[in-house]
């Protein structure tokens, strides 16, 4: 969205919650809403993962005033010029102020113009892109300067949209482009739709309608499984995935959709869940051949997640070289299914 002349990437909306206003949400809050029997869902869609605020800046100085909505609450925010990496800092539920000046953002954009060029990278370095902390409620307090929003050519035309749980959404990662999504974007080339909602995976029919008809994306992965391990019953898992893939991939019968299910987790090892999660695992695996459709991909969670030291303490979240484990694993099967048509 557009919001006084900057982009609001991966934002579908500005939202009111209670007093506060100009709440990011990556869904409309009337699909949020409607699913309010998803406790998670709630808040999850109001976390700016994924999220960017692009523009180019045309005065010396530009201001960003952003602010956590709740206390005590906080995060690093990344800022990039294009694909190259700037700085960081921190945003705390005070307003924090992000004074940029145009000398300093394109102090070196001849040189980085160059190895954009020549070495085919999709962002132009010209554009600032600041991308938001990850698990954090946050509001934009103003905007002041002369800004103009993203030209097409500026950005990279193929979109990924990635919907899943926590460990989707970013959760356990040390910076915003450090989730296994952001770096699998980064290592195609293309652009992130972050739908991740911690505790919240939960294939709603809506959702699956959402993603099937009001977003528009070039290929998807669907991560499924462990959000509903816990809570929902083998039977209605099911009867949700028996929805939601053939819905998404019967509205999109052209584009790539890899369906990954369980990552490896700690009942791998213990057999926490008495076997439960193998039969997860199964149900993702058949529905995907029952479709008998070349772009409909299933990937195991515990072939692209191998190592035992790529998880947490939790021995559900990846540690940060899990996160990176899988983003390699994840966009070297995808980028061979992709690339001829994309062009990438």
């Amino acid at each position: 969205m557009i919001y006084k002349n900057v982009e609001l990437y991966n934002v579908y909306e500005l939202v009111e919650i209670g007093k506060e206003k100009n709440i990011i949400s990556r869904i409309p809050d009337v699909l949020r809403k409607h699913l309010k029997q998803n406790e998670y869902l709630q808040t999850r869609a109001l976390m700016p993962d994924g999220c960017e605020i692009r523009f180019n800046l045309k005065s010396d100085i530009g201001k960003i005033m952003l602010q956590a909505k709740d206390k005590g609450a906080g995060g690093i925010y990344e800022i990039y010029q294009g694909n190259f990496f700037h700085s960081f800092q921190w945003i705390s539920d005070e307003i924090t102020t992000i004074t940029l000046k145009r000398e300093d953002l394109l102090s070196n954009s001849k040189k980085l113009k160059i190895l954009t060029e020549k070495n085919g990278l999709p962002f132009d370095p010209i554009l600032t892109r600041i991308i938001l902390p990850r698990s954090i409620i946050l509001k934009i307090v103003d905007i002041e300067g002369n800004f103009d929003i993203p030209e097409k050519e500026q950005v990279p035309s193929i979109k990924y949209l990635s919907y899943g749980s926590s460990i989707t959404q970013g959760q356990s990662a040390i910076r915003p482009t450090g989730s296994y999504v952001m770096r699998t974007a980064q290592l195609l080339g293309v652009d992130l739709i972050n739908l991740g909602f911690g505790g919240g995976a939960h294939l709603e029919k809506e959702m699956a309608d959402y993603i099937a008809e009001k977003v528009k994306w070039n290929f998807a992965t669907l991560e499924m499984g462990i959000n509903m391990l816990y809570n929902f019953e083998v039977e209605e898992f099911k009867k949700r995935v028996e929805y939601f893939i053939p819905t998404i991939n019967e509205k999109n019968p052209d584009k790539y959709i890899f369906c990954i299910d369980i990552f490896t987790f700690g009942s791998d090892f213990f057999d926490d869940c008495n076997g439960k999660e193998k039969k997860f695992r199964e149900i993702v695996k058949k529905t995907v051949e029952s479709l008998n459709n070349e772009k409909v991909i299933y990937i195991p969670g515990t072939e692209i997640l191998k190592n035992v030291d790529g998880l947490g303490v939790d021995l559900v979240h990846p540690s940060p070289s899990g996160m990176e484990e899988i983003a390699w694993n994840l966009s070297s099967i995808i980028k061979p299914k992709i690339k001829q048509e994309n062009n990438i």
